[in-house]
């Protein structure tokens, strides 16, 4: 298109809506009458509708007739529209082919939309010396084969499997070239010769198994089949294994010979066949709840090879719609031509379409060949066509039925109404997405445990469910929901700015060298103020940290805070800075059992296993007067630690409680500085409280309080799941303990 206008004209009024709008005329008589693409925006200035057009001011007009010609689809398009923009290009194709990538582009509301491209896969073959055979999602390689689009991944995954017994074929990362007879291998990322060629589905070409030109016919048998060549296959196959025998190599022989048994099953599953040996594709669909159901039978040399199914939104497209119809089919076909790799000389389809001879340019200019459209009305061809739209019937029946759909949309309106009215009561300034709810649960006060499960738009977000092990308060309940919801806020609190976290330098040192002396916890080894960061507020020093490597492996060191400063998060502010900057991906630390939680919190995870670089720091702590011991061992991974859940800010908190619990929470988001809704819902009378010391009793049929007792009965049940799992593992560990001691009792007995 290098002629075209580079950019869309804006009409220099905006439409109305009317045919008798002054500003829609000025509009339709500036549109030239020249072939180009124009693109419909609704007020937000979104583009709701791409389209092409021969004579644009044709086109266009005609969108603005009489009301009652229209159809439903295209007044509520109009309705709808609230500026035009067009491109003038130079011919019929350079508009189909822009329109087709701006439809792609943006997506717009009232085209016709294909399923997005992550849904289909294709056969690549690659351009290479020794080729590959692999399936992939993307078209990125314009040196390499492809075939499809197929729809269903587990039939080409499966029919991919059978062909490597049949054409063992390579689809490893190797890099492989010859050179002067001998493999040159360039790329080494798996060990050669892989399991496929122990097992008899790999020619091996890396260890020069076979020849150049065997594993080239090889990929020719490949591509023949792909294509529909069964009978060249079987031909050739034939052809050589003749050879072969006579050459009296009755071993590879007896491979060919396998291989054509493969071919033949395959090829004899075949049921369709035309006897004009044409290649054509046939297509029909059928409409379905807003929803268009394509099958695509591909015929080559007479029979098929592969049939196909898609999903198209059809919104407003009716069976009478004729126009709209036309629209559908034909954007249909210019979309999956657009992504296919194997066009026919023939396309038969059931109506005509909006611009038959403008797409037939299109297929033909595609091909590099003459391409006819068919719209057969009897015979053999026709009866094609009627199979066709028997396996869109079928495929369409097979998917979700109109009434599950329906059922699903009331699900989510009166999902949707409940948020809404969930707003209304608790006067929220939203309607809550994220909703969480919180629970203590335990056992005459042991075993106690923390739960917070997670809400989205209504529905159970069962990935963000979180769980709690209680350690310093375990037979107060006011206390272990301090404890929850402080382990949870601590992720999403605000961020005190007046300390500032920096790299220590030389003028810090003596600070820290005095202070390491007087705090016992302080490992005082090898103290060097450059592996330190400190947090300062003006010149004075309230906490720091440093990082230590030991051997290959690093390792968190020194924490400190100034005791009138704790409690303001200054060391979990210091740990993450240090964590930030780190280059190594895994740091180690060892502290008392107490202080578990607080690391926690940060994302550090117990581990059991040390590496051996911190076997000796395990000795030096045993070792030291320091009452803690080795301690407890933790490890951050910095790739794999990103609690999303903890670090998205809920809507609306649910406690499970009265108002002391409520309290509690309104205590815990104070300390915090949160600003975040808080609700508790006892369970007695089933009575909300709010932060304004509201009490709400709700009546128990509405959906309102239903949606809150969901909630705080499933906080419940998480939490009393994994109360129950830790009593069990106690038990089994008492138990074991338990047989150790009366198997030690008997040997010694025996002495």
């Amino acid at each position: 298109m290098a002629n075209s206008r580079t950019k869309f004209a804006k009409s220099k009024e905006t439409l109305k809506g009317t045919a008798t709008s002054q500003n829609l005329q000025k509009l339709l008589k500036t549109l030239p009458q020249t072939p180009g693409v124009y693109k419909m925006l609704n007020k937000e200035g979104r583009v709701i509708y791409v389209g092409k057009a021969k004579d644009l001011k044709k086109r266009v007009s005609q969108y603005f007739q009489q009301s009652k010609s229209l159809s439903v689809r295209t007044q509520k398009l109009i309705e709808n529209t609230n500026d035009i923009q067009y491109m003038v290009v130079d011919s019929e194709l350079e508009a189909l082919i822009l329109e087709l990538n701006l439809i792609k582009e943006l997506r717009p509301k009232y085209n016709i939309l294909l399923k997005d491209d992550k849904n289909y896969v294709y056969i690549k073959i690659t351009n290479e010396e020794f080729p590959r055979v692999q399936i992939v999602r993307k078209i990125d390689d314009k040196s390499a084969t492809y075939y499809g689009p197929k729809t269903a991944q587990h039939k080409v995954e499966k029919t991919f499997k059978v062909l490597k017994r049949i054409f063992p074929f390579r689809h490893c990362t190797l890099g492989i070239e010859e050179e002067n007879g001998k493999m040159d291998i360039t790329k080494k990322t798996i060990k050669y010769p892989c399991l496929d060629y122990y097992i008899k589905r790999c020619a091996a070409p890396c260890i020069a198994n076979c020849t150049k030109e065997e594993y080239k016919e090889i990929i020719e048998n490949v591509k023949r089949f792909f294509e529909g060549h069964h009978e060249e296959i079987l031909s050739a196959l034939k052809k050589q294994m003749a050879e072969l025998a006579q050459n009296k190599e009755f071993e590879k022989a007896a491979k060919l010979r396998d291989r054509l048994k493969n071919v033949e099953e395959i090829t004899e599953r075949q049921k369709i066949s035309d006897p004009n040996q044409e290649d054509k594709d046939i297509i029909n669909y059928v409409l379905e709840n807003s929803r268009a159901f394509f099958n695509l039978f591909q015929i080559r040399e007479g029979k098929l090879i592969n049939q196909e199914n898609f999903v198209v939104q059809a919104q407003e497209v009716e069976e009478t719609d004729e126009p709209s119809k036309q629209e559908l089919l034909e954007s249909f076909l210019t979309q999956y031509y657009e992504k296919t790799t194997n066009i026919p000389k023939e396309v038969l389809i059931p109506h005509e379409l909006l611009n038959k001879k403008d797409f037939e340019n299109y297929l033909t200019n595609e091909k590099g060949r003459k391409v006819d459209i068919l719209i057969p009305q009897i015979g053999q061809k026709n009866k094609l066509l009627e199979l066709s739209l028997k396996n869109a019937k079928v495929y369409a029946e097979r998917n979700k039925t109109k009434w599950q759909e329906d059922g699903e949309n009331k699900i989510a309106t009166a999902t949707k109404t409940t948020m809404e009215e969930l707003q209304k009561l608790l006067n929220l300034d939203k309607s809550p997405k994220r909703i969480e709810c919180y629970d203590i649960s335990h056992l005459s006060g042991t075993d106690t445990v923390g739960s917070m499960i997670v809400f989205e738009n209504g529905v159970p977000k069962n990935k963000d469910y979180r769980k709690f092990k209680i350690r310093t308060s375990e037979n107060d309940d006011y206390k272990s929901l301090d404890e929850t919801l402080t382990r949870r806020l601590s992720y999403i609190s605000e961020i005190i700015d007046e300390y500032k976290i920096v790299k220590a330098t030389k003028k810090e040192a003596l600070f820290i060298e005095k202070t390491a002396e007087k705090d016992p916890i302080i490992d005082k080894r090898n103290i060097n103020y450059k592996d330190f960061y400190v947090a300062k507020k003006g010149e004075r020093i309230y906490g720091f940290v440093r990082e230590i490597v030991v051997g290959k492996t690093h390792k968190l060191a020194s924490l400190w805070v100034s005791e009138e400063e704790r409690g303001k998060k200054i060391g979990h502010r210091l740990i993450k800075k240090l964590i930030k900057n780190s280059k190594a991906k895994r740091l180690y630390l060892n502290c008392h059992q107490y202080l578990s939680s607080y690391y926690e919190q940060i994302g550090f995870q117990p581990i059991k296993k040390l590496p051996k670089d911190l076997e000796k720091e395990k000795n030096y702590w045993r070792k030291t007067d320091i009452n803690c011991g080795c301690g407890v061992w933790f490890a951050y991974d910095k790739l794999k630690f990103i609690d999303k859940s903890f670090e998205t800010k809920p809507d609306l908190m649910i406690i499970d409680g009265g108002k002391g619990q409520l309290q509690t929470a309104i205590n815990t988001l104070n300390k915090f500085k949160l600003d975040i809704p808080v609700i508790s819902i006892a369970k007695k009378e089933e009575e909300i409280f709010t932060a304004d010391k509201l009490s709400i009793k709700l009546d128990k049929t509405t959906q309102t309080l239903k949606l809150v007792q969901r909630m705080r009965d499933e906080a419940h049940r998480f939490a009393i799941t994994y109360n129950k799992k830790l009593r069990s593992n106690k038990l089994e560990k008492e138990f074991k303990a338990t047989k150790s001691r009366k198997n030690q009792t008997n040997d010694i007995s025996f002495q």
